[in-house]
């Protein structure tokens, strides 16, 4: 009987590639993973509040898809609540107009919990951008209707408004609120000014006749030239432009009944909304907005990615 010879010795490496490798996956762009575990192995697991629901068969987790953690709203309807609000819509009025155009009922006070959830975050993406500043800010106080403030000149519960904005650009820089008229209101207003200006003083600034300013851009802008009692009427000096922009807030006073509390964020979010309709004098290259320069388009870019980083 013949014996098979014994073959040549086998190298190490071609056992190395005769071995099984693990075939590496494939992510269609279509493919759903799981929030949990990460995933694609997951099936469908029927329609909750009018969204498909998925099951994870590795964790055996269910779960919903959204850009916004926890919530049944998309974040087009989140932002498009706070553009219409913020252009002047009532509460009421964005909770009709969505119900009636998208045939969900949504209430007046989730969209206010949206306004204090989502705005200071968008503030903080607001805050990134470099301005283009001139070399003239106008600051200006306005009274600001307060439910549970004390009462000033028969003018009924008021707080303040402190706003300060630059002359070429439209630019707000700040929009602090304080209770009282004094200089501690205008000290967190220029502060909070130069913190968002990134170093780019003005030389000049312009105020209105109330004497606690010169105190203020004393301690604050000593190199600065400021010319007071600033105003229309004036010969020396005119404050129009940030008067016309004061008339914005004036509006919606005309038919609110007042802020809640000071930590309320309407303020802020009014200044969001006005930056970003001036997104003109942002530099291009921090300006990471849409090239449409709607503000609808900006809120749901920011709101998407803070329901990216919530998860």
């Amino acid at each position: 009987m013949c014996q098979a010879l014994p073959g040549p010795p086998r190298l190490e490496s071609q056992t190395i590639l005769e071995e099984k490798q693990p075939k590496p996956k494939v992510f269609a762009e279509d493919s759903v993973q799981c929030d949990k575990c990460g995933s694609i192995r997951v099936i469908r697991f029927g329609i909750t509040c009018h969204k498909q629901t998925y099951f994870c068969k590795d964790c055996s987790h269910k779960f919903t898809p959204s850009l916004i953690k926890k919530s049944k709203f998309t974040p087009e309807l989140v932002s498009l609540t706070l553009d219409l609000y913020f252009s002047g819509t009532s509460l009421r009025k964005v909770s009709r107009i969505v119900s009636d155009h998208t045939g969900q009922y949504l209430g007046a006070t989730t969209i206010y919990d949206w306004i204090q959830k989502f705005v200071p975050q968008i503030s903080a993406f607001v805050d990134s951008l470099n301005p283009e500043l001139s070399d003239t800010w106008h600051v200006d106080e306005i009274f600001q209707p307060m439910k549970g403030s004390g009462e000033y000149k028969n003018r009924g519960k008021v707080a303040f408004l402190w706003n300060v904005m630059d002359r070429k650009t439209r630019f707000l820089l700040a929009s602090k609120l304080s209770r009282f008229r004094d200089a501690y209101g205008g000290f967190e207003a220029i502060k909070e000014a130069k913190r968002n200006a990134r170093g780019s003083f003005p030389d000049y600034i312009l105020t209105d006749g109330l004497h606690q300013y010169k105190q203020v851009m004393r301690r604050e802008l000593p190199d600065t030239v400021h010319t007071h009692n600033s105003g229309i009427r004036k010969p020396h000096a005119t404050n129009n432009h940030i008067e016309r922009l004061n008339g914005t807030p004036r509006e919606r006073m005309k038919v609110t009944r007042g802020w809640k509390s000071m930590e309320s964020q309407i303020a802020e979010g009014q200044r969001i909304h006005l930056q970003l309709c001036q997104a003109s004098c942002l530099t291009s290259e921090t300006n990471t907005s849409s090239k449409s320069g709607n503000p609808n388009s900006e809120l749901l870019e920011r709101i998407t990615e803070i329901g990216d980083v919530s998860k």
